[in-house]
């Protein structure tokens, strides 16, 4: 893989999404999101999702300039995306629930018609930068079953969790239902590898190593039917109380790889409210360092290692495999602006 200069590869995306009609702030906002997902190592939900956002901004199954509405109602926060894109309407989301946070210690927020927010720990992680828990969870189309299923039978249905580490980076969990993210099987389709058994089945629910026959198939839940019953709770919250039909669902299509106007649930929990933020940060590292202790040199808290690509990936560039730098050419032609960027 060749690095590519963190800046300069965000400016070019942030150029990319203006010339697709978003508003300069927006696209360099929705850059900024995608580039620090790969930053952080999540590299199947970052840069490599810029075509398909680009193509569905081109067709208009995102909407580059949303009418974006947030309102309370009952205590909760509705955020009403109109179809904007995930990365940009999610920040924008999170950023108001810590505002409210900041006065009312719990925000419950629904968002309702967002596109794929594709790795929701992003936003999660703009909650504990700015001292607070984060919450999200976000609902998918059908791309998940037990093995013998002859088809998806619900979402892979993430969500993540953060929190502020008092002298540390945030905590940062963040994972699918499904045993793998779909991403990783995208990702050795474009590459044309096989994947592991136990990833995935296809269309007639036999287990499979082949990305292209997964695809067509489903993505297997993370320890049978637990993975399943976490999908259903995602979808009673994400889903059920956002009524969300993502457009994959509505128009009969296959879901793809970013299915637009979905659901997400989440919450922003302030400490400094609730229990006082002395005796959270006291309590926090009280039970990490008993955690530490016993784990012994392997044991780390979710979000750690992360933080620690991320400072070495801002200074020495974003890998990249070739597969996605020939995407990133033809996002540029789509956009008016070709990518011209070479390695460092």
């Amino acid at each position: 893989m060749n690095r590519y200069e963190t800046t300069r590869i965000t400016d070019w995306l942030a150029s990319a999404f203006a010339g697709l009609g978003l508003t300069p702030d927006d696209a360099a906002l929705g850059a900024r999101v995608l580039v620090r997902t790969n930053a952080r190592g999540v590299d199947t939900h970052g840069i490599a999702r810029a075509l398909v956002y680009g193509q569905k901004l081109k067709s208009g199954e995102l909407k580059a300039r949303p009418s974006v509405r947030m309102e309370e109602r009952d205590g909760v926060l509705h955020c009403y995306a109109d179809s904007g894109l995930g990365q940009v309407v999610g920040a924008q989301a999170i950023r108001e629930a810590v505002m409210r946070a900041a006065n009312h210690g719990f925000v419950p927020m629904i968002i309702h018609d967002v596109g794929h927010l594709a790795a929701l720990g992003m936003f999660a992680l703009e909650a504990a930068e700015s001292g607070m828990l984060g919450f999200v969870t976000q609902s998918t189309p059908p791309l998940m079953a037990l093995e013998g299923s002859k088809g998806a039978a619900i979402g892979n249905n993430p969500l993540a969790f953060a929190s502020p580490v008092p002298g540390g980076p945030p905590m940062v969990f963040d994972i699918a239902a499904s045993g793998v993210a779909r991403g990783n099987v995208l990702a050795a389709a474009r590459e044309k590898k096989p994947i592991p058994l136990g990833w995935a089945i296809d269309a007639e629910g036999n287990p499979t190593t082949d990305a292209q026959a997964a695809l067509a198939g489903a993505m297997l839940p993370m320890a049978g039917h637990k993975g399943i019953g976490l999908a259903m709770m995602v979808q009673c919250l994400a889903g059920s109380l956002s009524g969300a039909l993502p457009a994959s669902v509505t128009s009969g299509a296959a879901p793809g790889s970013a299915p637009a106007r979905v659901g997400a649930f989440a919450f922003v929990a302030n400490p400094d409210r609730i229990a006082g933020r002395a005796e959270y940060e006291s309590h926090m590292a009280g039970w990490i360092a008993a955690y530490r202790k016993a784990s012994g040199a392997q044991g780390r808290y979710p979000g750690e290692r992360a933080s620690k690509l991320e400072a070495e990936r801002m200074s020495q560039g974003i890998p990249l495999p070739d597969a996605v730098v020939k995407e990133l050419g033809i996002l540029g032609e789509l956009a008016g602006a070709p990518f011209t960027l070479k390695p460092v």
